[in-house]
């Protein structure tokens, strides 16, 4: 029998800031698989970037003296990590988004925390739903909606398979988050170069009974820049701050972050691109903000 899963801290001004962090990653990352799928196959983008990122994990890992686990169920966890937290949505997001607008993508995303927070209710005691976290989960979304635009959605069910890869992605990352939250008690380091190293293996086995050329595409200097921006970023970098964070904030305030990754995009694309956001999406990113404080901070037993 598994233990119960241990009761939230109180979340500190640290754990603000790491996630923060981990939803710049993250927003940045999608402008990056944009540039990368340009020239270089899909699966061979998702291969080296776990590829950049596990040797970033382990090589640091094992560099400060660690050494994974022995036990056969740590192994399985790595395994279960890596799939469902990393290989499996990184390559339905990055086929999904050679077909679907970043638009519509941003919407579909936003199914995530809505998943994780059903899933959290049924699979943990400590995060039931409550009406203050149906009304934030609500809103959030409305807010992502309006930020991308109500012709967004003119376009959704056209392009099915792709816009069933993404939702597929929000899916295992529920999953993910749920299952860290109850199950996981490794700690978060071992987590992360663990799950990087075993989702790697089958990442690259997936490769090569594929079929795909390892000189598939064109490496161009952008595309070598998206692979270890994705890789030392975007996958080891947010994979350490996610295994910190899931345990401490638990899993319906940690899915948060699938919101305030359109937030980041939007003042990514003002700040870097001198993009202009009509009055309209100002008001969609203060009812984004607003709704994931009244999820994030509502009151615990």
């Amino acid at each position: 029998m598994t233990s119960p899963s241990p009761p939230l801290p109180r979340a500190s001004l640290r754990d603000l800031c790491l996630w923060l962090a981990l939803a710049g990653a993250w927003s940045s990352s999608y402008v990056v698989i944009k540039l990368g799928v340009a020239t270089l196959d899909p699966m061979l983008l998702v291969a080296g970037r776990m590829v950049v990122g596990m040797l970033a994990l382990t090589g640091i890992f094992f560099a400060l003296g660690h050494s994974l686990s022995r036990h056969p169920a740590d192994w399985l966890s790595y395994g279960i990590t890596g799939l469902l937290g990393s290989v499996v949505p990184f390559l339905l997001i990055t086929y999904g988004e050679t077909v679907v607008d970043s638009a519509l993508a941003a919407i579909l995303m936003g199914v995530s925390p809505v998943a994780t927070a059903l899933l959290a209710a049924m699979a943990l005691p400590d995060e039931r739903l409550s009406g203050r976290v149906v009304v934030g989960l609500g809103g959030a979304l409305f807010g992502v909606i309006l930020l991308a635009g109500p012709d967004a959605l003119s376009g959704l069910g056209a392009q099915f398979a792709g816009q069933g890869a993404i939702l597929g992605a929000t899916l295992c990352y529920a999953l993910s988050t749920v299952y860290i939250r109850r199950w996981v008690r490794r700690p978060p380091m071992e987590m992360a170069a663990g799950s990087a190293l075993v989702g790697t293996g089958m990442l690259l086995l997936a490769v090569l009974l594929s079929g795909v050329r390892p000189g598939g595409g064109d490496l161009t200097p952008v595309a070598l820049g998206a692979v270890l921006y994705l890789g030392l970023v975007s996958t080891a970098a947010a994979n350490l701050v996610y295994f910190y964070l899931v345990p401490r904030l638990g899993a319906t305030r940690m899915s948060q972050v699938n919101f305030a990754v359109p937030v980041g995009g939007a003042l990514l694309g003002v700040g870097l691109l001198g993009e202009r956001l009509a009055p309209l999406q100002w008001g969609a990113l203060m009812v984004i903000i607003g709704s994931v404080w009244l999820t994030t901070s509502r009151r615990r037993a």
